[in-house]
């Protein structure tokens, strides 16, 4: 090879490596992290400091059992409990919660893992689980909800670990009655810890994508819309000002559905990405925010419950506030009947324009960019859906004209509230029901495709005994009262003399609404199990 042909290659292969390198550095700046070195560091130092007594620390960084994990914020928190109720764990208040953070930012689970648990992770109330595998259903929700199994990650040999915890901390779980009738041991270590590592395995697309996806800053102004169960809907504006590690300091404006004003503020975190936590006091009032913000971080739903009954709470769909979005958030109520004026709120951001709804007269009350109401009339002849629509923007809601309720709905048909109180620990647990009215359709048949949902209608509630066994015990008169909005509170624990066998309050009861009155009077019931109390309740059931 000649000198000068030398050189050329040399001046390539410089060219290549250089390039080589360039492409490099832009990966690795093109790669997202969304926990940086700082944090990194303090939350594996957190990690060595209070989990290397027992978890070994290898010299990769990783902890024997912890690092082979994902799980929600609620999910990690219990962990730690379990750690410093079991095996004499001492941390600090602060400490846990910045290890429930870390842990949660950096084994965590995404959006798309957690959606289809959201109910029992927001703490609803009375909601029975569906699509549930029957195997699991029965090797593993007999004892907790199967949402606790499902918002966590492990592979097949860490969910088999997850067993051998079971079988030392509750040694007789092959023993207990609904575990009788197959070798538990031998089929959750078998094919049901097989199934768990395929279905929920340590490693996701999903969590390598969200790990990759950029986390947004939640700070700024938010247009809320809620709906308290029983009662109605509520809108309002909340402002988060951005402090360190993703907390926020928040405040609130809200308009009740009676149309008192209710104003606060509080103090959230967002775990994960998406995942905000929040405590806010509401006119004196105690509540907890457990909600998911979208992927762009522009949209968030959830629930806000008071903080000693997370069964008494507000479904909330929060959107970012901007100068050049426009949208009907809600429409309440969305059903006119026929002939009858009935004031209806628009709430949204960016209203301007003419109130439209075919068929119908509006006459605007008062009017901003987020909320007109509107008095709105139905001619006496009208029915079906009719759109709305301010200006160029139009609901997603159609509003509903009808000439009358042909028949009702109890949710949820079927419902569990727990005695309580009488000057113990453990508080009472509530139970709401909701009234909804449907109209028929053309085909004049109840619960066919052409009926129309008007929403909640004015009932009177009531409450009666279940059954024979349920009249003799006299539960009626003992396991509670229902109020004007469907809440049923349950009478206060403890043995009552008063009662047959001198028993505790429990009972089976019928929940009854009633709309209209005298023969054309329209009744829907639910059933519900007043029962005695539950003495642990951990976030995730």
């Amino acid at each position: 090879m000649t000198h000068k042909n030398i050189l050329t290659h040399l001046l390539g292969l410089t060219l290549f490596l250089t390039l080589a390198s360039c492409s490099e550095q832009s990966e690795q700046t093109d790669k997202i992290s969304n926990v940086g070195p700082a944090a990194m560091q303090a939350g594996r130092a957190l990690l060595s400091d209070n989990c290397s007594g027992c978890h070994v620390e290898s010299a990769d960084g990783t902890f024997s059992r912890i690092s082979q994990i994902r799980k929600s914020p609620e999910g990690w928190d219990m962990n730690i409990a379990r750690m410093t109720v079991f095996h004499g764990l001492h941390i600090e208040p602060e400490d846990r919660r910045a290890l429930v953070k870390f842990l949660s930012d950096t084994q965590g689970l995404a959006p798309t893992e957690t959606a289809a648990h959201r109910d029992v992770l927001e703490r609803k109330h009375n909601v029975i689980e569906q699509g549930v595998d029957p195997d699991l259903a029965a090797m593993c929700a007999r004892c907790h909800t199967y949402a606790r199994v499902a918002l966590q990650r492990r592979d097949k040999a860490e969910w088999q670990n997850l067993v051998h915890m079971h079988l030392g901390q509750w040694a007789s779980i092959e023993y207990q009655m609904l575990s009788r009738e197959r070798d538990w041991r031998a089929d959750a270590l078998g094919p049901v810890a097989e199934k768990l590592g395929e279905m929920y395995p340590l490693q996701t697309e999903a969590w390598s994508a969200w790990q990759q996806t950029e986390w947004q800053n939640m700070a700024g102004d938010w247009r809320i819309i809620g709906h308290i169960p029983g009662v109605g809907d509520v809108d309002g504006i909340m402002t988060a000002t951005a402090g360190e590690g993703d907390t926020y300091a928040v405040t609130y404006n809200f308009i009740w559905p009676d149309g008192s004003l209710v104003a606060g503020t509080g103090k959230s975190i967002v775990h994960g990405g998406y995942e905000w936590r929040g405590a806010a006091t509401l006119n004196d009032q105690k509540y907890r925010q457990i909600w998911a913000a979208s992927e762009g971080g522009n949209q968030m739903r959830g629930r806000m419950f008071h903080k000693d009954h997370p069964e008494d709470g507000i479904v909330i769909t929060a959107l970012r506030k901007t100068s050049d979005r426009a949208t009907i958030m809600n429409v309440s109520p969305f059903a006119l009947k026929a002939g009858e004026a009935t004031e209806i709120v628009i709430s949204g951001m960016g209203l301007s324009g003419d109130v439209k709804i075919p068929g119908v007269d509006v006459k605007v009350v008062a009017a901003s960019s987020d909320r007109i109401v509107v008095v709105a009339t139905a001619g006496a002849d009208v029915s079906g859906a009719a759109p709305l629509s301010v200006g160029t923007q139009k609901s997603a809601q159609d509003v509903v004209l009808y000439t009358q309720v042909d028949y009702l709905k109890v949710t949820p048909d079927y419902g569990i509230s727990r005695v309580g109180g009488g000057g113990g620990p453990i508080p009472k647990v509530m139970a709401q029901f909701e009234a909804t009215g449907y109209t028929v359709g053309a085909d004049g048949i109840r619960d066919t495709a052409d009926d129309l949902m008007l929403g909640l209608v004015p009932v009177t509630w009531t409450v009666d005994n279940y059954n024979e066994t349920a009249a003799e015990m006299q539960d009626k008169k003992y396991a509670g009262t229902i109020t004007a909005t469907g809440t049923f509170i349950p009478a206060v624990a403890g043995p009552n003399p008063e009662r047959k066998y001198g028993t505790n309050n429990a009972g089976d009861l019928k929940i009854i609404a009633t709309y209209g009155a005298g023969a054309t009077a329209l009744t829907a019931e639910a059933h519900l199990i007043a029962t005695v109390q539950r003495w642990n309740t951990p976030p995730i059931q």
